[in-house]
């Protein structure tokens, strides 16, 4: 045994009959009432945001995935019906981008104090999928194809969860403005 061992065990009694004040846990109270929140950023939510919709993405494509192996894939009859079916498909979610990418703008435009930046991410998600297309113009894939559609429904929840932290911005703004 080395000597602080031993030193416990002899003096053990005289270690167990100190009791803390019966104020401690007022002056812990006290100070966590006095501490300060911390208000996160906006740019901390975006990146919380976008890490979420990364690990959500990558969990789909790995649940697709094995998916696809354990079924049948089932071709459709002419590649030409698909691309007709696609075709209205991506004019649907190219409706819904724009319309969520004005409402931004909008804020923005309105509230020159937040960063323009946000659509950052869709611009980057724009580019992988004229990658995606340019590959599915070249031949018919049913991959590529829904690679794509998943691209564009990734960019409306990046939209979605855009705007609603844009609207707890607003509601906070109208919260301070109220009761002052």
């Amino acid at each position: 045994m080395d000597k602080l061992e031993k030193f416990i065990k002899e003096n053990r009694a005289s270690f167990d009959d100190k009791v803390p004040s019966g104020n401690i846990w007022y002056k812990i109270n006290d100070q966590l009432d006095n501490a300060e929140t911390s208000q996160v950023s906006i740019g901390a939510y975006l990146w919380r945001a976008a890490a979420i919709l990364l690990f959500i993405a990558v969990v789909w494509l790995l649940v697709d995935r094995n998916n696809i192996s354990n079924s049948v894939v089932q071709i459709p009859e002419s590649a030409d019906d698909s691309q007709i079916a696609f075709n209205d498909v991506e004019a649907f979610y190219f409706k819904e981008i724009e319309q969520k990418q004005k409402m931004i703008l909008q804020f923005v435009s309105e509230n020159p104090e937040i960063n323009d930046n946000l659509l950052g991410e869709i611009d980057q998600l724009d580019s992988t999928y004229q990658v995606l297309k340019s590959t599915a113009d070249k031949g018919y894939s049913e991959k590529v194809l829904d690679a794509m559609v998943l691209n564009l429904q990734m960019r409306i929840d990046i939209l979605n969860q855009q705007l609603d932290v844009l609207e707890k911005i607003k509601i906070l703004k109208e919260n301070e403005t109220t009761s002052i």
